[in-house]
């Protein structure tokens, strides 16, 4: 059965959009947040690694002793 059009073989462990035949970055997700990254796309990586990047130096940053 097909959930806003998108296909349930395309969710990884329920929560991941995995779809290469999928054009779109952003795609409707099933429930809450109205799109979800289709991480069949590299650019979706670059995303989530580019926020995983900043908290990582947000942290790092944070942390630093100015002694």
């Amino acid at each position: 059965m097909l959930q806003n059009g998108i296909d349930p073989k395309h969710w990884k462990l329920a929560i991941f959009y995995y779809n290469p035949d999928e054009p779109k970055l952003f795609v409707p997700k099933r429930t809450g947040i109205p799109f979800i990254l289709n991480f069949a796309r590299p650019v979706a990586w670059v995303i989530i690694g580019t926020i995983v990047a900043l908290i990582a130096v947000a942290f790092a940053v944070n942390n630093r002793s100015w002694s």
